[in-house]
């Protein structure tokens, strides 16, 4: 799969969401708040790195560690 594939079928999934939200909105600015929506669903897809699943789990690991380091940290203050 392609990542512009990826970015259709996020912003197909991401539809019924979005127009409920819209229905907030006024009726004259909802189909420019649904492009913008769509605009930055688009930069935050291009924006995300690829990793494998290793990957992952090796930096949620790392991050778990920290976090339970802080935390202890700070119950023995």
């Amino acid at each position: 799969m392609t990542r512009n594939y990826l970015v259709v079928e996020i912003i197909e999934q991401m539809k019924p969401s979005i127009k409920r939200g819209l229905q907030n909105t006024a009726y004259q600015e909802r189909e420019d708040l649904k492009q913008e929506i769509s605009l930055r669903l688009v930069q935050a897809a291009n924006d995300m790195e690829v990793i494998s699943f290793w990957e992952f789990k090796k930096r949620y690991d790392k991050r778990n560690r920290y976090q339970t380091r802080k935390k202890d940290q700070l119950t023995s203050s």
